[in-house]
């Protein structure tokens, strides 16, 4: 971890720089905070905190996922709707609320919070979502042709398609009646 004021590369975990004293920070690529070296995931958003300098990898946009319908045997679920609107049903199971929206390319879930400038397309924070553990970031649904894919946005507490936590930056098809649970949030998808 490189000292941010004298540049001395100190060993990894290091609290102070060797050489200078200063206490060493981690800054988090998202939403700038600072954290302890010890820290692995940023307490405000819950990005990895990758140590400087080194390479990591970037995860694929969906466009660039290709292989998953040969080796997978993904089938499209919304045949013959490449060009029309799809409209999107969700029923949040724990407090009834049900919420509608068209997607066209992209739907992202979290809970809104202004003092760091993150603004949900779908807010869960009025289903108790800090409570149960939903981060500000969670979860995106995205589009590709006729397909659609949920993918967990590096959750502190995960995101679960039918009852399997999700691999973090790694899209997965998703169908209707489909069963979402964003931390401890449990909902049904819809597709129409």
């Amino acid at each position: 971890m490189e000292c941010p004021s004298c540049q001395f590369e100190n060993r990894e975990g290091a609290k102070f720089c060797g050489k200078c004293r200063t206490k060493l920070l981690r800054i988090c690529p998202e939403c700038k905070s600072e954290h302890s070296p010890e820290n692995l995931f940023c307490d405000e958003c819950g990005a990895y905190l990758q140590a400087e300098g080194r390479k990591r990898t970037d995860p694929l946009a969906v466009e660039d996922v290709d292989w998953m319908e040969a080796d997978f045997g993904v089938t499209s679920t919304l045949t013959e709707k490449s060009t029309q609107s799809i409209v999107i049903r969700l029923a949040i199971l724990d407090s009834g609320r049900q919420i509608e929206f068209p997607l066209s390319k992209e739907i992202t879930f979290g809970r809104l919070d202004a003092a760091s400038a993150t603004f949900p397309d779908i807010d869960l924070t009025p289903d108790k979502g800090l409570e149960k553990g939903v981060s500000r970031r969670h979860a995106k649904i995205t589009r590709k042709g006729n397909d659609l894919f949920l993918e967990d946005l590096g959750s502190v507490n995960g995101t679960f398609l039918n009852g399997k936590r999700l691999t973090p930056y790694l899209p997965h098809a998703l169908k209707d009646k489909d069963e979402v649970r964003l931390s401890r949030i449990l909902m049904r998808i819809h597709l129409t």
